[in-house]
């Protein structure tokens, strides 16, 4: 290994995956048989990495013929700097398969990066799931062509998607003092809305904050957001269900920044506030046993959209109420609530921070902008470092 005073292995890089959608299925051409190159953004440095692969949700074995990585040029392109391609292993083999419901992780490989250098995952695919195994909002691009096309420096005329396929993280040795802040969430984690290519998620600005400060640039920034989850009401993918492999596995936590529970709100015909404040305990609990600190975000008000109701309004400010409370347990509390509240209404989102959707729910690159930079100084007022 490169670095002689790494001691542990810390997430760089990583999402949430779930089933693909059929809006996510490549189909001209499908994956079976292609070239797939996908691009991550690490937001530490390193010269040691390894990457978790998953066909978590398959139901046949995923084949993979050949992988590497390199230096992606441009986010915007498919092109990749041929002098840094590493090939990636598995157990020592170039070819391997992953069994359905698999999830493994790659041998260790020497490769230099920075933090913020796009790198590009190649694989050439072999037999493919019927399944997809994916994150299905990535808000970048990937590239999809028939044939081997590994170590083509562009690829051209091929499909053009916008979801991470059978990838889940990058992980790189560091020192010890190093670790991870992992934010979880839903589609306002997640990013829904943001321009693609931009990098405009919250968790892109407040990497770059953590980055830029010395006395916390230690520490990576990953995003465990899905859209259109909740907490705990419903779904295979809800928050309690996939905490332990989103939030405790992802290599290094050291803190956890949570915004969850307006999808649980909005899909709930009954007074679910004491139920949801039930489940921002058992988090609390879980996080606190496994030496994670945990910093809690208020639901941002979403007046203006269909989910708001006088039913649903109650149950936020209750909910909220008990974030801010000095006993619900967090070790810190983020009010997004009244950061992004409209001065004239406070149950509605301030205007300037409104998708392009306009649903009054999620937020617009500004608006994600503004939430990295508000959570960012409440961590640093944490002393999280």
């Amino acid at each position: 290994m490169k670095n002689p005073n790494a001691a542990k292995w810390v997430t760089a890089w990583g999402t949430a995956t779930l089933v693909a959608g059929e809006e996510q299925i490549p189909k001209n051409p499908p994956l079976s048989g292609c070239t797939l190159r996908q691009q991550i953004r690490p937001s530490i440095s390193g010269s040691t990495l390894r990457l978790t692969l998953s066909n978590q949700f398959g139901r046949e074995p995923l084949e993979i013929e050949k992988m590497i990585i390199a230096r992606h040029i441009d986010p915007n392109s498919s092109a990749i700097d041929l002098s840094t391609i590493t090939p990636v292993t598995v157990s020592g083999r170039t070819s391997f398969t992953l069994q359905p419901g698999e999830i493994i992780m790659t041998d260790p490989a020497d490769f230099d990066f920075s933090a913020f250098s796009d790198i590009s995952v190649s694989l050439k695919l072999g037999a493919v799931p019927e399944i997809l195994t994916c994150h299905t909002a990535s808000r970048c691009t990937a590239w999809i062509l028939p044939g081997d096309h590994l170590c083509d420096p562009e690829l051209s005329e091929c499909e053009e998607m916008t979801s991470w396929y059978f990838i889940a993280g990058l992980d790189t040795l560091c020192g010890d003092d190093f670790g991870a802040i992992v934010c979880f969430g839903d589609s306002l984690t997640d990013g829904a809305s943001v321009t693609t290519n931009a990098f405009k998620r919250y968790t892109d600005e407040l990497a770059r904050l953590v980055h830029a400060d010395p006395e916390m640039n230690r520490l990576s920034v990953v995003n465990r957001g899905i859209g259109a989850t909740a907490l705990y009401f419903y779904g295979e993918d809800c928050g309690k269900k996939r905490f332990e492999r989103d939030v405790l596995n992802t290599a290094g936590v050291k803190y956890l920044v949570m915004l969850y529970g307006v999808n649980d709100i909005g899909a709930s015909k009954d007074d679910i506030s004491q139920a949801l404040i039930s489940e921002y305990k058992s988090v609390i609990l879980t996080s606190h046993a496994a030496g994670i600190k945990v910093y809690g975000c208020t639901v941002t008000p979403f007046k203006g959209n269909a989910y708001y109701s006088e039913l649903h309004e109650k149950i936020r400010k209750t909910v909220n109420r008990f974030i801010l409370s000095e006993d619900s347990g967090f070790d810190g509390v983020i009010d997004l609530a009244a950061a992004v509240a409209s001065q004239d209404d406070p149950e509605k989102m301030d205007r300037r921070y409104v998708s392009v959707w306009n649903d009054y729910l999620h937020f617009n690159d500004g608006g994600y902008t503004f939430i990295g930079q508000t959570v960012y100084k409440k961590l640093k007022e944490f002393n999280v470092k």
